[in-house]
């Protein structure tokens, strides 16, 4: 399995290295001016003479593939550069809102797969019956569900519609669930800040509670989909399993039905699963965009949001290049997963 992995590392790079030169060219000729748009800044006119100040200071009077061979040596070294906005390198923006969008992300995985897979498993067998049919119906639904309306429908339903009283505020009422941010600022500080882990240390339940309940929305909305598409999978992969020979034999033999099903079923039926399970993981990462954008999450997904917004090229760089960064190193972990789920598989 070792000689399988570093081949398939050293696979991995002329595809990451052929991503990142279409992510760069791209963005040079982007009809807004490019990268330096970000720098002049919207609304500004600068004369020839100062644009060329700019273009030389920052390098961009040199050829493309000049600027991208410097960019990438100072990807390889851990330089993202600096954001245009706020003159803080990108990296340390990355690690102060990398913790959120993991937290976020990690329990819609967890979510997804333990509400996908048995229900898939338990479609299968109930096939053609009444829940089969209803679940069918349901996750057609939920698989097409725009995520920005979904979301907004979430909001407005537990977030303004459903009141419960505030214990804050005596005679008030709040939304039956938190929608916006992490953490409530009125009691507690921002999420990530050095005075959280005070507050944290001092009310953990409180804090815990706090974190649980504005979790809930975004984890929803952005497992849905997911929990739609999965079970799908899982339903049609036990469905091909279950009339196989060794089932029927497995039954003959008068093995009991979770016997059965489990052992015999269920671990030849997840092989295929496994690929989808592995990919959903930069879908996810891709998907936290719009979700954080929703519910104003302080993470990866609504830090690239508004530096798109603004031409803050290394931001839009550095996230673009984390995705599929994301999405190569998912592919190889799936790949080697195969041998853990099946142990018939073996690398040479």
């Amino acid at each position: 399995m070792l000689t399988y992995t570093i081949r398939r590392l050293l696979i991995a790079i002329p595809i990451f290295l052929g991503i990142t030169i279409l992510l760069y060219f791209l963005v040079s000729i982007t009809p807004d001016g490019g990268p330096l748009a970000a720098y002049v800044g919207p609304g500004k006119h600068l004369s020839p003479q100062q644009l060329g100040a700019l273009k030389d200071k920052f390098g961009l009077d040199q050829p493309v593939p000049v600027r991208y061979f410097k960019w990438l040596s100072a990807l390889v070294r851990g330089d993202l550069g600096n954001s245009t906005q706020s003159g803080i390198p990108v990296i340390q923006e990355m690690k102060d809102r990398l913790p959120a969008t993991i937290l976020l992300i990690g329990f819609s995985f967890i979510f997804q797969e333990l509400m996908a897979i048995p229900l898939g498993i338990f479609s299968a067998l109930r096939r053609y019956s009444l829940f089969d049919q209803v679940f069918t119906v349901i996750n057609y639904v939920l698989y097409s569900l725009p995520t920005f309306w979904y979301g907004l429908m979430l909001i407005i339903l537990f977030g303004v519609v459903i009141k419960v009283p505030d214990p804050a505020n005596p005679g008030f009422t709040k939304g039956l669930l938190p929608f916006s941010g992490m953490v409530n600022l009125r009691v507690s500080p921002p999420f990530g800040s050095p005075d959280y882990s005070s507050y944290f240390a001092a009310h953990p339940f409180t804090a815990l509670g706090d974190l649980a309940a504005h979790l809930v929305l975004p984890v929803v909305v952005l497992a849905t989909v997911g929990v739609a598409a999965d079970s799908r999978f899982m339903r049609a992969s036990m469905l091909d399993v279950i009339n196989m020979d060794y089932i029927r034999t497995a039954r003959a033999k008068g093995l009991p039905q979770r016997i059965v099903i489990w052992k015999h079923a269920v671990r030849n039926a997840i092989l295929p699963i496994v690929t989808n399970i592995g990919l959903q993981l930069p879908v996810l990462l891709g998907g936290a965009i719009v979700t954080e954008q929703i519910f104003s999450w302080p993470g990866m997904g609504s830090f690239y949001v508004r530096a798109a917004g603004t031409g803050d090229y290394p931001v839009v760089m550095a996230y673009t290049s984390l995705l599929a960064a994301a999405t190569i190193i998912a592919n190889l972990l799936t790949d080697l997963s195969y041998a853990f789920v099946d142990p018939r598989i073996r690398y040479s």
